[in-house]
């Protein structure tokens, strides 16, 4: 009988057998790798099937695979200096296609500013983007540093993906206003590099992760990286959502704590640097929302609405489970403690 793992499991297996690096490596399990010689590395790999909603085009699909690494070098403070590729590509695809790959990297290079230095290629079912990117630091912002009082802020709104993925199965590539917002948070995602780097080098991050598996997840990590509760008083929605969910019955909760693949950082910081935070995010174009606060407690994530408590369930976006956004624990949201 074969057993199935999720992608978790799949690392805890490598872990288990191989071990951690040796002192002075960061440990394996923050966004990216770090290197006694101060070395940034990070890969992600793009799959047309689970990566590449319908109406995407290849040129926006091959963007996507670097601004998936760019977001997590956006989220440690580093910037990417070079990047590598290795493709799969299905028999399927034209020439005209592979160009429109080239293109989208292109794209992300200009954006980005790292230097394309290589790669491999070879034929595959669906079309595979595994992307490697290399940058340099001497130190960057880990999960854990938060301190008990500090704030839990996010660099953007949430709920524009998976509304965004909605309209896409359901009616393609159409509509403006909300629609038009949410199906380009998909298709050309905008991680906070520039941000995320001005941060990191004024140090007004004690704590960060990117949000690319969903929202509640990257919360848990934080409160167990830090040992602490997180505590949410407010819900970080993109403008519009809660009546785009009403139309469509649909829960907004559910795509803002849940959705995955915005792209953001959700980091944490002292109160007292909050003004100069919101002063460098509108300086850079960007909406730095405080969203909740770090608290004395188990590591769990409190959600408060409306004067109730409940936990937060601990779920996101797992790759090698057919539901693709997987509950980790089997318990159910549950009234707070």
């Amino acid at each position: 009988m074969v057993q199935k793992t999720d992608e978790l499991g799949i690392i805890g297996i490598f872990l288990e057998v191989l071990g951690q690096p040796n002192l002075g490596y960061l440990k394996i399990g923050d966004d990216v790798a770090h290197l006694p010689s101060g070395v940034v590395v990070k890969c992600d790999m793009l799959v047309g099937e689970t990566d590449v909603p319908q109406g995407m085009t290849y040129r926006e699909a091959a963007r996507k695979a670097f601004a998936s690494v760019v977001s997590d070098f956006a989220a440690k403070g580093v910037k990417p200096e070079a990047a590598l590729i290795s493709l799969g590509i299905p028999p399927t695809l034209t020439l005209e296609d592979i160009r429109e790959l080239a293109l989208g990297a292109k794209d992300a290079k200009e954006e980005f500013g790292f230097q394309f230095i290589g790669g491999d290629t070879n034929e595959a079912r669906d079309l595979i983007i595994d992307c490697i990117m290399v940058g340099y630091a001497k130190h960057i912002v880990g999960r854990s540093g938060a301190k008990i009082g500090d704030v839990i802020a996010v660099t953007g709104d949430f709920g524009y993906t998976g509304a965004g993925i909605h309209i896409l199965k359901r009616y393609g590539r159409s509509g403006s206003g909300f629609a038009e917002r949410a199906i380009s948070a998909v298709t050309n995602p905008r991680p906070p590099l520039a941000l995320g780097l001005a941060l990191a080098e004024k140090g007004l991050m004690s704590s960060s992760i990117d949000s690319s598996d969903g929202l509640a997840l990257s919360l848990y990590t934080l409160a167990e990286s830090n040992s602490s509760k997180i505590v949410i008083y407010d819900t970080p929605a993109a403008p519009g959502l809660t009546e785009f969910c009403e139309e469509q019955g649909l829960n907004p909760e559910e795509l803002v704590f849940y959705s995955g693949e915005e792209y953001e950082i959700v980091f944490t910081t002292p109160k007292e640097d909050l003004d100069e935070v919101q002063r460098l995010a509108k300086s850079y174009g960007r909406c730095v929302r405080v969203i909740g606060e770090v608290k004395e407690g188990r590591p769990v994530v409190e959600y408060i609405r409306s004067g109730k408590k409940k936990i937060l369930e601990k779920r996101g976006w797992i790759h090698l489970i057919r539901s693709d956004r997987t509950k980790i624990e089997p318990e159910s949201a549950t009234e707070a403690d």
